[in-house]
């Protein structure tokens, strides 16, 4: 016997997004900015596994009131940025700061 169906099964996957993320190299420096406002430096996760350096972290959803919008654009969420870095660092050497609405982390070369 075959039974057909009308409904369709769904199923989402949300995955993390990435927000805009510039890396550059100094003399001394590989420096990574990623531009994400509204975050607490607690809200961030940076890890640098070899020469992986991987930033994640969660960015608050908007307050759940009643709207209908015209535009969206702005994420919100689990964010996640994977970065093969183009040298080895120096773990004793690495300086975060969050400010303005940029993650400004310079890694020093190893």
């Amino acid at each position: 016997m075959f039974v057909r169906s009308t409904q369709l099964l769904t199923i989402t996957y949300v995955r993390p997004w990435r927000p805009p993320t510039d890396v550059y190299e100094t003399e001394t420096d590989v420096v990574v900015e990623v531009e994400i406002a509204g975050m607490r430096d607690e809200d961030f996760h940076v890890s640098l596994e070899g020469r992986l350096l991987t930033i994640s972290g969660t960015r608050a959803d908007k307050p759940r009131e009643r709207r209908a919008y015209h535009e969206m654009e702005i994420p919100s969420g689990e964010f996640r940025t994977d970065l093969e870095l183009p040298v080895t660092i120096d773990t004793d050497a690495i300086r975060a700061v969050y400010e303005d609405g940029f993650l400004r982390i310079r890694l020093q070369k190893a």
